[in-house]
């Protein structure tokens, strides 16, 4: 599973000197947003904080624009005319852009820059506050401003951000929210998402009109009534393309059947271009569009899908997502939050629902791959949205396999014969396998190996990425067997060879420092690794490691040694299970790690006969 990681550094990157954002609504559908900033950029990875980026549409469009960069004691001006503007495509919204303007200058040097960002047309988000665009930045002051006509209602989720007293007049209220010396978080291995570690704020009108749509998101329900107004008409097709739909399904005795027929014919038939939900973003473009250029986005692909099912009377029902975030935020039910929209198609024959990922069409259908299982979603009804769960895998399914044959020579050299075998998230790098380079493939197989593979070769590999039944549990699985060889993998020394046991991993890094963050294993997920060594001829084993059982409420590690004939066989079994708890249970948690990395160092020693 994957674990976060962000990098640590004395001297922060950044440092965001001052930050004010200011959002004043004039209307429901009409506003302007003002932008001003200083940032220190102290090195090219903080680049990013100091880096404008605003997204335009025909709901947006930029106002005022400059900016000096301070490097060397000179003062470098640019403006509107440098910015670097490129166009993508759109749902509601008819045109769409980003313009953005990367500074340089010799390290360190300061940033000024502020813009004018006018609305209009309608306003169903605030723009988000986040002050933090890159790791390792300090915050020495930020603010963000709402300036609303009097009893406008909102919905908010702050997270790091302390919010101010409102400041009321006779038409107008005024909201603030502000940060200052926020300080850069430490690196840590196995520590939350930085999601719950940054200052961010997301705010929306309770009641809105966009697009000429009143709507309103006081919960999800009305949201997604508002939501399945504004696809309405989306869905047509043409004659012929109908035609075709119901010749290729017309030997389809069910509903999954069509499904797989349909599915697969999106798959060779369109593209994914990756425009995100968000402001502008809310329709997805007709599915005769669609139908006409052979590309989209995922709400643009799934509403393609919705239109074939349709055609061949298979129901189906469009949802939206956040996939970086299995629980949405409390009390902000608005589509600020989401990312990502999807397809639900209830199978009528076997009561399952399969929920469909029409952006890759690698991904087998019938999965829940690892940003959808679990997560909470907003089913898109005509008489509303409905929030249900996507429902997870058992964590007994998340687990990878590897057996190793060690063939030994008596100088020390040995080929290897590794079979793996990788289950649910952990197979769906092999999604795309037959795309990558045989380099990339080398390197994906045998990272983390303690030696440097030699005369490296694929034998073969399968996977089940087609297996999915209506009413089994699916689980896609891959596996692959590859050999190579490795010069002196047995250290020889006075008549003996010491054999390392565990060629694959790496030891778990642990901290000598103070812990700073909460212990945070995102995902339960075990891996088995099985080495067999076989002995050369005229040695005899000498010492091999004992057994270790360890088991801790986050975790447990089985570790056996066995001699049969002229073979060591060594079995290693790590699990992980979700958990989380506060940083002065660090210390356990770090002897745990350190005796699993003790084990997987362990030795074989071996003796050549006679000696």
């Amino acid at each position: 599973m994957r674990f976060i990681l962000l990098l640590l550094t004395l001297v922060p990157d950044a440092v965001i000197l001052s930050l004010k954002e200011n959002f004043t609504m004039t209307s429901p559908v009409s506003g302007s947003y003002k932008v001003s900033s200083e940032v220190l950029v102290n090195n090219e990875k903080g680049l990013r904080q100091a880096t404008p980026i605003i997204y335009i549409d025909s709901f947006k469009t930029i106002g005022n624009f400059s900016g000096e960069i301070e490097t060397g004691g000179r003062k470098i001006k640019f403006g509107k005319k440098d910015l670097i503007t490129q166009s993508i495509s759109s749902g509601l919204a008819e045109d769409s852009y980003i313009s953005a303007y990367q500074p340089s200058g010799r390290y360190p040097f300061t940033v000024r820059y502020e813009y004018t960002v006018n609305y209009k047309g309608g306003i169903a988000n605030f723009p988000v506050f986040a002050p933090i665009e890159t790791e390792n930045v300090l915050i020495k002051s930020a603010s963000y401003t709402l300036d609303l006509p009097a009893g406008t209602e909102i919905v908010s989720y702050a997270n790091k951000v302390q919010e101010l007293p409102p400041v009321q007049t006779k038409d107008r209220v005024r909201l603030e929210w502000k940060v200052e010396d926020f300080q850069p978080f430490r690196s840590e291995f196995f520590m939350p998402p930085s999601t719950e570690l940054v200052p961010v704020l997301y705010v929306a009108p309770k009641e809105f009109e966009y697009g000429q749509t009143p709507g309103s998101q006081s919960d999800w329900k009305e949201y997604g009534l508002w939501l399945s107004k504004l696809q309405n008409g989306s869905d047509y097709l043409s004659e012929s393309t109908i035609s075709k739909l119901r010749e290729i399904t017309k030997d389809c005795s069910n509903d999954f059947e069509k499904l797989k027929v349909l599915y697969n014919y999106l798959r060779e038939t369109t593209r994914y271009v990756a425009i995100e939900l968000g402001i502008g973003k809310l329709k997805p473009i007709a599915a005769s569009e669609v139908e006409r250029s052979g590309y989209g986005d995922c709400k643009a692909l799934s509403n393609y899908l919705y239109a074939m099912l349709k055609a061949v009377g298979v129901p189906s029902v469009y949802y939206i997502i956040n996939t970086k975030r299995a629980t949405l935020l409390p009390g902000f039910t608005s589509t600020g939050q989401m990312n990502h929209a999807m397809l639900a198609v209830p199978l009528r024959e076997s009561g399952d629902t399969v929920f469909v990922e029409c952006t890759n069409p690698r991904i087998p259908l019938g999965y829940r791959h690892d940003n959808v299982a679990g997560h909470q979603i907003v089913l898109i009804h005509p008489e509303g949205g409905e929030l249900t769960r996507v429902g997870s895998y058992d964590d007994s399914l998340s687990r990878t396999t590897q057996r190793t044959d060690v063939l030994l020579e008596a100088d020390g050299n040995a080929a290897f014969q590794v079979r793996q075998e990788y289950f649910l998230d952990f197979a769906e790098s092999f999604f795309s396998w037959d795309d990558i380079k045989p380099e990339s493939k080398q390197r994906f197989l045998t990272e983390g190996f303690k030696m440097h593979p030699e005369s490296f070769r694929i034998n073969w590999n399968k996977d089940n990425f087609d297996s999915f039944i209506p009413g089994q549990p699916f689980c896609p699985a891959e596996s692959i067997s590859f050999s190579f060889s490795a010069s002196k993998y047995g250290r020889t020394e006075n008549g003996r060879m010491f054999v390392p046991l565990n060629s694959v991993n790496k030891k778990i890094p642990t901290q000598k420092s103070e812990r700073i963050n909460d212990i945070c294993i995102p995902a339960a997920y075990t891996q088995t690794d099985t080495t067999v060594v076989h002995i050369p001829k005229g040695y005899s084993v000498e010492s091999m490691p004992g057994s270790t059982i360890l088991d801790t409420p986050w975790a447990s590690y089985s570790s056996t040694a066995s001699c049969s004939g002229d073979c060591v066989t060594i079995v290693q079994s790590l699990s992980f299970k979700k958990y989380r708890s506060g940083k002065d249970t660090y210390p356990v948690f770090k002897d745990f790690i350190s005796k699993v990395n003790q084990s997987y160092d362990s030795i074989l020693v071996l003796n050549s006969a006679g000696k």
